[in-house]
């Protein structure tokens, strides 16, 4: 009697207790923890990592501490692209507010896919942080959850239009031998236009594409100039890029632009997007600031004469400071620092590799002018053919009349011997004819 006594009241203090308990739910004197993302920032970065803080809230309600029953996790994305992930599990909370913070370090493999990601959205990217806490007290659960996004943008293709726009101007060459007809004259280029934009990119490598508008005001063919330079942010090389190894869209083999015309040449250059990790490593530990560097020359010899662009063997570096607010509250985007010129030297190997040499001269002779007249501009307008096909008429006239002289002094020959047969014969009896 006395154990089914206590069976049956232990039964009833259960049942009570779970309806006391259920009743405190419903009054609201109890209740799952609320809990998701407070803030993110970076913490420790190095070459090889790039940590970053979560901090998680988590609020309890009850007047009690519920130990072991808490798990948070996050995620963070870029553009879609998966950045990092990080969680805690069995957490205790005390009553109230309650804070915790995640330590996890970025996906450093996954920032290539990102760069490519976010240059293919035209420099704008997606930031998503998700912040989820689930929480148990008793028979009641819930996992309450929260999303941070923001947007980033950079402006990295304008800053290098920018840059290379400096290249426009007008541009002579000096101390040449070059003479056409006798005069001697110096090489001109002018460059009306130059734009620049991405092309291709993949996570190895992505292309920069800068189109030069070019005038040839001179009196004979120049050819394409050669292009050599460098990119760097952050001091960190992302191109470096000699002449022969720039490829130039939809050109000639021989590449030369005619006399007076004015035609586009596009170069081709590369970008190594593995350097995008380091890069962005210095990235996050300057705050978020970027300082980019271009530079860049253009130059071709002609006649013997070498002309740069810039002048005087010298090539133009353009600063530009570039600031995200990925996890930094500041205004993000580029800023001019303006532009510098520092001597440069491109080989001459290196521009005969890029085929950026000519001798309008030796092409004359080739062509048969030894006067140094255009012979090649002759040959379009016919004036040549026709010029030899008056000298050939010419000779044929010549000819003919030749002949016909030549006739004419057999007749008078024949005659004159015709009359002096008699002469001949009184001659030969001893006589001699007096007129």
């Amino acid at each position: 009697m006395v154990l089914k006594l206590i069976a049956k009241v232990s039964v009833i203090t259960l049942v009570l207790g779970g309806v006391s308990v259920g009743g405190l739910f419903a009054a609201g004197v109890l209740g799952v923890p609320d809990g998701g993302l407070e803030d993110n920032r970076w913490c420790d970065v190095d070459n090889d990592s790039i940590e970053v803080l979560t901090d998680i809230y988590v609020d309890n309600p009850n007047p009690f501490g519920v130990g072991g029953d808490i798990d948070a996790e996050y995620d963070i994305h870029l553009q879609e692209t998966h950045m990092a992930s990080g969680q805690e599990e069995n957490l205790g909370v005390s009553s109230g507010d309650n804070e915790f913070n995640l330590t996890t370090e970025l996906h450093h493999q996954n920032l290539p896919a990102w760069w490519v990601a976010h240059l293919e959205n035209d420099e704008i990217s997606a930031v998503d942080v998700d912040a989820t806490v689930h929480a148990s007290i008793g028979p009641f659960s819930g996992s309450p959850s929260t999303t941070y996004s923001d947007e980033i943008e950079t402006d990295l293709a304008d800053a290098l239009d920018e840059g290379f726009s400096s290249f426009e101007g007008t541009y002579s060459g000096t101390e040449t031998d070059l003479r056409v007809a006798g005069t001697a004259v110096e090489p001109t280029i002018e460059v009306e236009d130059v734009t620049t934009e991405w092309g291709d990119v993949t996570e190895n490598n992505t292309e920069i594409m800068a189109t030069m508008t070019i005038h040839n005001p001179n009196a004979y063919p120049i050819p394409t100039p050669a292009f050599a330079g460098n990119l760097t942010f952050n001091e960190i090389s992302m191109a470096n890029w000699n002449a022969d190894e720039v490829e130039v869209l939809e050109v000639d083999d021989d590449g030369l632009i005619p006399p007076g015309e004015t035609e586009e040449r596009t170069f081709v250059v590369e970008m190594d997007t593995q350097q995008i990790p380091h890069w962005f490593a210095s990235h996050v530990d300057e705050e978020e600031f970027t300082t980019m560097e271009v530079t860049g020359q253009f130059a071709m010899e002609v006649g013997g004469s070498e002309l740069t662009i810039p002048e005087n063997d010298e090539a133009i570096t353009c600063t530009f400071d570039v600031t995200t607010s990925i996890f930094v509250d500041q205004d993000d985007g580029v800023s001019d620092e303006g532009c510098d010129l520092n001597p440069f030297a491109m080989s001459d190997e290196e521009m005969d590799d890029a085929n950026a040499t000519h001798d309008p001269e030796e092409e004359e002779t080739e062509n048969g002018d030894d006067d140094g007249l255009l012979s090649d501009s002759d040959d379009d307008n016919g004036e040549s053919n026709d010029s030899d096909e008056e000298d050939e008429s010419d000779d044929e006239d010549s000819d003919e009349e030749t002949d016909e002289s030549d006739e004419d002094d057999d007749k008078e020959d024949e005659s004159d011997e015709d009359k002096g047969d008699d002469d001949g014969l009184l001659s030969d009896i001893g006589l001699t004819v007096t007129t």
